[in-house]
Formats: structure tokens, C-alpha cells, sequence
């Protein structure tokens, strides 16, 4: 145990002394760049790809249409990466101005103020901007009637189906199914073996674990993951989780489908292997890159069950409260220009990242593209019914312990209720020791 805790110790100096190299090299970086004249605000985040590039596109277009402020971005290359030199460079007094964040470290950051609380800076504005939000993005990022960060990129998962096989099939391809019994109606339909019986084409696919998809089909089956969020209890044991569970099971015993790893089923998809499968929005972009889908393709909802559900994911931006009120200052502008109507609607439908305002959603440039694209359509009508998941700060351990479970019970088929109520009895021994 003695050497484990001084293991801990010393990879945590490591980390620290890592991130001061890195603030005393990113800060030589940003005297170069700005020439010296503005006030330099610098940026965090884990964006890269094509996502990243219209991202830095946007980025450069902010610096360069005003000479007050300069945004310096800075890619962690990972979300993982980024938590953790986040909580470092808190502890070395060298964190970011900004940078991108998931709510579970928001509310630790909210509790040891290390974050600016964003309501007297929407306050100072001329417009209504809290209005304008759109409603659960807001609710997402307020805790206890305050609002501490800010939404920047936010998806949910749709339905990305091959109407080729589909009309192979009998099926209407402007008709996609709309429930989850449809859904497994539709694989059998459109599963295809060879004369020995050997699956050629699969009706639908997922992840292996794929703990998203199983939370949302816990709400489209009328359930709560959690009591509340101030004294959460688990509730993943329950019949809406035994019938989200039990769904996948079926499907997979019924041999309609698979579950893969990575992005086994996206290729697969795009090989014409699979006929449906779930993945979020944003998949649609790298998708499409290089090569593209080589056949015509729909996206639609997720399919409901009792009702309709889906659950967003994605992070938000923080201001850190590093003493500096011109920097705050700057970060500030540069949000309100990066989640405006017309930016925020280029930065969505470029991405396909919902966008921050109602505003954005209204605009005729957004409204254009959906009337181009209507493979864009789904993650919009889903915001009518987008929840998020419970802020609390052992959230991912809880995460990281469902994921570990859903995938022994899709591997060795255990009993759905026997399967849930153990995993439950262990969410709540990380919930009964959760701070926030």
C-alpha cells in the first residue's frame, strides 16, 4: 500500500510539472502569435479532425475581425487527456482561461471556485441571452439556479440506415422504424444468410458496453437512472432497465444483429454488412469523409418504446477564475461570438453539433441546409425529448462499472433482473461515497 500511495504521489508531480512546462511554452507561443498588442485568452480543448478544423476556422475568424482579444487554442488530443491536465493545472495555479469540460468536473470546480459563475455576464448584455438558449442546453449547465458554464458542443444518437437494403427488403425507405419493436420487426426483415445459415447481412448493430444507448433506452421505456442528484440512489434495476436490457438480448439471441468494438459497426455500415445502426449525429460527419457512404442512406430518430428518449452528450465550456478580469473578459466575448445565431448555426450544421440558441436553430442559413439535408434533421426533432445524464462528480466511475456489466450480460446472457439488481447494489456503493 506504501508504494502504491507514493506510485500516486509521484505520477501526480509528474503530471503537474508536465503542465507547467506546458503553460510556460504555450505562454511563449501566444506572445509570438498575437503580436504582443491583445489580450491573450487561452483555450483548452480536445477537438480535432474535421470537427477541430471547423472549429480553429471559427477560432481564427474571431481573432482576426477583432484587434482586442486573441484566442490561443490548445489541443489535449483527448477528452481523458484533458480532464486530467485540467485538475493539474489547477493544482500547479496554471489552469487555461477557458476550456472545454463535462458537468461532473463543473460541479467540483463550482464547490473549490475555481470557475467564473456566467451570470452577471449574461446579465451585462443588451439581449436576452439565457432566453434564447435552448431550454434543456440551459438546464444542463445551471446548478442551483446559477448558470457556470457555458454549452459548446453538444450531440445525440440517431438511427443511420441503408434504404438500398431496405427497398431489397420491402421496406418503405422513407419509413424508418419509429419504435424499438419495429426496429427488431425491421432486422428480421433485413437479416440475410447464405444456404448454411451463416449471416451475410445483419439487421442492425451496436457497441459492445454501449452504456449510452442503453440509457436511453431506459427513458424511451419510461425509467430514471437515478433518486436525485443531492442524494442519489440508484434506480437501474428497476423494470424500465430490465426491458432496456432484455431488449438488446433478444435481438442478439434472435441472431438479427451484432454488437461491435470501436467502430466495427460503423464500417460495417458503410461495407453494407449491417442495415441500421445507432451512433451519434456527429458520426455523420466523419462518415461521410474520404470516401463517403457508397449507397443512399437515412437518418432518423431513435426509436422510442413507452415514450421518447435520448440522451445528449458532448462537454461544455468553463471561464477559470485566474484573477485576470481582462482575460475573463475576453473569454466572454469570445463565447458570445462562438455560440451567436449565425455562428452557432454555421458551427451546427458544419458539424453537426446542436446548436447553443433557438436563434440558431430559426436561421434561414440552418433552415437552408435542412431543407439540402435531410439526413440533418433528426438531432433537432430529438430536442423536444433530450435529457441529460446525473451531474455527479463519480458519474464516469459509475459509467466505467455499467459498462463492465451490460457486457457480461450480453456475453454470457445472464438474467436481465438477477444481472441489474448486482449492478445496481454497486452503483449505489459508489453513490453512497460520492462527494460532490
Amino acid at each position: 500500500m506504501k508504494q502504491f500511495i507514493i506510485g500516486v504521489v509521484a505520477t501526480w508531480l509528474i503530471i503537474v510539472l508536465l503542465i507547467v512546462h506546458d503553460s510556460k511554452r504555450t505562454s511563449s507561443l501566444n506572445k509570438l502569435s498575437s503580436s504582443g498588442t491583445r489580450v491573450e485568452v487561452v483555450f483548452w480543448h480536445a477537438m480535432s479532425g474535421p470537427l477541430g478544423k471547423v472549429m480553429e476556422e471559427l477560432i481564427d475568424r474571431f481573432n482576426k475581425k477583432q484587434e482586442k482579444y486573441y484566442i490561443k487554442s490548445v489541443c489535449m488530443g483527448n477528452y481523458d487527456t484533458l480532464a486530467k491536465k485540467l485538475l493539474a493545472s489547477l493544482v500547479a495555479g496554471r489552469a487555461p482561461d477557458i476550456g472545454q469540460n463535462y458537468e461532473h468536473l463543473t460541479k467540483k470546480f463550482i464547490k473549490h471556485k475555481k470557475i467564473v459563475c456566467l451570470d452577471e455576464l449574461i446579465a451585462s448584455e443588451p439581449e436576452d441571452i439565457k432566453a434564447d438558449i435552448v431550454p434543456v442546453l440551459l438546464q444542463n449547465n445551471t446548478y442551483n439556479g446559477k448558470v457556470w458554464s457555458f454549452p459548446f458542443n453538444k450531440s445525440v444518437p440517431v438511427l443511420y440506415y441503408n434504404k438500398k437494403l431496405f427497398k431489397e427488403a420491402g421496406i418503405d425507405p422513407e419509413s424508418p422504424p419509429k419504435t424499438l419493436d419495429e426496429l427488431a420487426s425491421y432486422a428480421r426483415k433485413l437479416t440475410r444468410k447464405d444456404e448454411k445459415g451463416n449471416v451475410r447481412v445483419y439487421g442492425y448493430a451496436t457497441n459492445r458496453a454501449n452504456v449510452w444507448m442503453f440509457m436511453c433506452r431506459v427513458l424511451q421505456y419510461g425509467g430514471k437512472y437515478v433518486t436525485d442528484e443531492d442524494h442519489p440512489k440508484s434506480l437501474l434495476h428497476e423494470p424500465a432497465a430490465v426491458k432496456a436490457l432484455s431488449f438488446i438480448q433478444d435481438i442478439l439471441k434472435e441472431n438479427l444483429a451484432y454488437e461491435g468494438q470501436g467502430y466495427d459497426h460503423q464500417n460495417d455500415f458503410k461495407a453494407q454488412r449491417v442495415a441500421m445502426i445507432d451512433n451519434s449525429i456527429v458520426s455523420k460527419v466523419f462518415m461521410e469523409t474520404g470516401a463517403g457512404i457508397p449507397f443512399e442512406y437515412g437518418v432518423a430518430p431513435l426509436p422510442g418504446a413507452a415514450t421518447y428518449g435520448v440522451v445528449l452528450s458532448g462537454s461544455n465550456i468553463n471561464i477559470f477564475d485566474n484573477g485576470n478580469k481582462e482575460k475573463i473578459a475576453g473569454a466572454w466575448e469570445f463565447i458570445k461570438d462562438f455560440t451567436s445565431t449565425e455562428t452557432g448555426a454555421e458551427w451546427s450544421y458544419r458539424t453537426t453539433y446542436l446548436p447553443v440558441r433557438k436563434s440558431s436553430l430559426a436561421s434561414e442559413k440552418l433552415q437552408k441546409v435542412l431543407e439540402s439535408d435531410r439526413n440533418l434533421k433528426a438531432p433537432y426533432i430529438q430536442l423536444d425529448y433530450c435529457h441529460f445524464e446525473p451531474r455527479i462528480g463519480c458519474w464516469f466511475e459509475v459509467r466505467d462499472l455499467m459498462a463492465d456489466y451490460l457486457e457480461r450480460a450480453t456475453l454470457e446472457m445472464t438474467d436481465p433482473e438477477t444481472i441489474l439488481k448486482k449492478m445496481s447494489q454497486d452503483i449505489d456503493g459508489i453513490l453512497k461515497h460520492a462527494r460532490d
